[in-house]
């Protein structure tokens, strides 16, 4: 039922994803940055996920000191807009006012940048097409963090459902752009903005207005396709 709600009000390329990726790979890409990789408690023994929907915990780097990159459990979709419930989960229109005027220190203060690693993705229907990077167990979609008290799902002890509950959260979401040529056919609006280069990760954790420059389709001969 609950994935049912998201297919309903969220279809959207930037919808559903998978991270099947070792800790051992991501402090590799980790050190290719030239960081250390810090996990916490909760992502010590991260073992993977196979589907991430919104409103679901996964894995971020975000910066943490110098030098150093924390591997944390963050929860997937800013705070919806005001007169909305969904929570946000992909950024692309940054000469709206939300985005530019309201929102902006999360977009381009360097500690609020974030990586967020996936092996896959795609639309959130039950007939997907999948999208990866051709010779990358792990990519990154570039993504930015963000504090937030409020209302969201949390799960209940001894319970299948969960429930809203007010609390202090940590939020992520990640940037959008245009489609590119394998990605057009199955959803014609937007593609998630991905990162693989350790250079170009870099000057993305590294804030600022310049780095938005980043915010541009991946090369489709870099990428397979799969139902």
């Amino acid at each position: 039922m609950f994935l049912t709600a998201l297919w309903a009000v969220n279809v959207s390329m930037c919808n559903r994803y998978a991270n099947r990726g070792s800790i051992a790979e991501i402090k590799r890409l980790a050190a290719l940055m030239d960081y250390d990789l810090a996990p916490t408690a909760a992502t010590a023994n991260y073992g993977g996920q196979a589907d991430i929907f919104p409103d679901q915990d996964a894995p971020v780097l975000r910066p943490k000191g110098k030098g150093k990159l924390e591997l944390a459990m963050l929860r997937w979709g800013f705070p919806p807009i005001p007169g909305q419930k969904a929570p946000i989960t992909n950024i692309r229109n940054l000469k709206s006012k939300w985005w530019r005027d309201v929102n902006r220190e999360w977009m381009t203060e360097s500690k609020y940048r974030c990586l967020v690693p996936f092996t896959e993705f795609a639309e959130p229907v039950r007939e997907s097409t999948w999208f990866k990077i051709k010779g990358h167990e792990i990519a990154f979609f570039a993504g930015v963090w963000r504090p937030w008290r409020g209302e969201r799902l949390k799960e209940q002890p001894g319970k299948k459902r969960r429930a809203r509950e007010e609390d202090d959260w940590e939020l992520y979401a990640f940037f959008t752009t245009e489609a590119n040529d394998i990605v057009r056919p199955v959803h014609e609006k937007a593609m998630p903005v991905i990162l693989t280069e350790p250079d170009e990760c870099k000057e993305w954790l590294s804030g600022g207005e310049e780095s938005l420059r980043l915010q541009r389709p991946f090369d489709a001969e870099k990428m397979d396709a799969r139902r």
